[in-house]
């Protein structure tokens, strides 16, 4: 009987994810296409941070964060700027 070796791989696990908060531009209004086109960039970017990176959820991550953009952009209409 021959002796087999057993690899043992260490796991780092992610640090648990919190949410990070994405300040809208001080400005009267809507942000701007421009403005918005960051907003949604950097949350999907985020999104894409808590499952490690993993490919094949770009679009999904996309349309998620601008989901959430347009959420909160909603959200804020009404409140002095």
């Amino acid at each position: 009987m021959t002796d087999s070796k057993v690899a043992v791989r260490t796991v780092r696990k992610a640090p648990k994810a919190e949410s990070t908060p994405i300040a809208l531009p001080a400005t009267k209004g809507t942000p701007s296409p421009e403005q918005m086109h960051q907003l949604i960039a950097v949350t999907a970017y985020y999104l894409a941070e808590r499952r490690n990176f993993e490919a094949g959820h770009e679009l999904e991550d996309w349309l998620a964060a601008e989901a959430q953009i347009q959420a909160d952009v909603e959200s804020c209409k009404g409140f002095p700027a």
